[in-house]
C-alpha cells in the first residue's frame, strides 16, 4: 500500500484565459472530479478556488489555486481591475504558506495566441510576480495529435515569438473521450504533469516582494504632482502595466491605487 506523502503543500497557481481547460487540469492532477467549469457569470465573482491533492506517485502534496479568466467578455473595467487586485491578494497570502513554487499558465494546442493571452502572461508572470516564479506552460486539448509532444516541436518558435518564455512545458489532452478512446493519452498526460509538478517542487519557493506594490504607488502620487518627473521605477512600472500589459494608463493608475488600499487596510 502507497505511503501517504508527507511533505509540506507545494503552492501552484493556475492561470490563463476562460475555457482553456484549468478547471480540467486540476482535475487531471486530481484524479477524479474537484473543480467544476465556471459559467461565465460564475466567474465574475473574481474568487481563486484552492485544491488540495495527495499524489501517491510521485509522493506529494500539492495546492492548485484555481483563478478567473481574465478574458471574460462580460466583464468590465472595474471587474476586470477586482480580478488583477484579488490576483495580488492571493500571491500576497502564499508568503505565509510557503511562497509560490510555480505558474501553471494554461493555453490551448490549435488556438491562436491572441493579445489577451500576452496580457494574461504579462501580468502574472511579469507584473504580479515581478518574473520570479518559474513559469509552467500547460498546452491542452491535444488528443486529436498522434504524439502531443509534437505541437511543442511544431509550435515552440511561434511561442517564443511572442515572448512567452516558460522554464518547461507538457502537452497535454485532459478529456478521456467518449468511451474512454482517450484514456492512454490521459493517462500519459497525468503522469506528465505530476512529474512537472515534482519538478518544479523541488526548487525553492519563490516570494515576491508584495510591500514593492505599496512603495511604488505611494511614489505613483508624484506623477500627479505638475514639475515632478518620473523615475526609473515609475516608468518601469508604468511601462509594464501600459505597454507590456496593454493596460490603459488611468486603469494601471487606478489598480496600484486599489492595491495599495488593500495593503493598508
Amino acid at each position: 500500500m502507497a505511503r501517504a506523502p508527507s511533505t509540506a503543500p507545494l503552492n501552484f497557481i493556475v492561470f490563463g484565459e476562460m475555457g482553456v481547460g484549468k478547471s480540467s487540469l486540476i482535475n487531471l492532477v486530481a484524479g477524479k472530479t474537484l473543480a467544476r467549469s465556471s459559467s461565465g457569470l460564475k466567474s465574475c465573482t473574481l474568487e481563486s478556488t484552492e485544491y488540495t491533492i495527495a499524489l501517491p506517485e510521485p509522493q506529494l502534496n500539492v495546492k492548485l489555486f484555481d483563478t478567473v479568466g481574465l478574458n471574460n467578455t462580460i466583464m468590465n473595467d472595474k471587474s476586470y481591475l477586482d480580478a488583477l487586485v484579488k490576483a495580488h491578494k492571493l500571491i500576497a497570502s502564499l508568503q505565509n504558506q510557503g511562497g509560490v513554487h510555480g505558474l501553471l499558465f494554461c493555453i490551448k494546442g490549435g488556438n491562436r495566441i491572441l493579445e489577451s493571452t500576452q496580457q494574461n502572461y504579462r501580468l502574472f508572470h511579469e507584473f504580479l510576480c515581478q518574473e520570479k516564479v518559474p513559469l509552467a506552460l500547460v498546452i491542452t486539448n491535444l488528443e486529436n495529435e498522434e504524439n502531443m509532444d509534437d505541437w511543442w516541436i511544431n509550435n515552440q518558435d511561434d511561442i517564443k515569438e511572442y515572448g512567452i518564455a516558460p522554464v518547461t512545458q507538457v502537452c497535454i489532452t485532459t478529456i478521456k473521450g467518449l468511451k474512454n478512446v482517450n484514456e492512454d493519452k490521459y493517462s500519459e498526460s497525468r503522469k506528465k504533469v505530476c512529474d512537472m509538478l515534482a519538478t518544479l517542487g523541488r526548487g525553492d519557493a519563490c516570494s515576491v516582494d508584495i510591500n514593492w506594490f505599496a512603495r511604488m504607488c505611494k511614489r505613483l502620487r508624484q506623477f500627479f504632482i505638475p514639475g515632478k518627473a518620473l523615475g526609473k521605477s515609475h516608468d518601469k512600472m508604468l511601462r509594464t502595466l501600459t505597454k507590456r500589459c496593454n493596460l490603459p494608463k488611468q486603469d494601471a493608475v487606478q489598480l496600484l491605487q486599489r492595491i495599495e488600499s488593500d495593503e493598508e487596510n
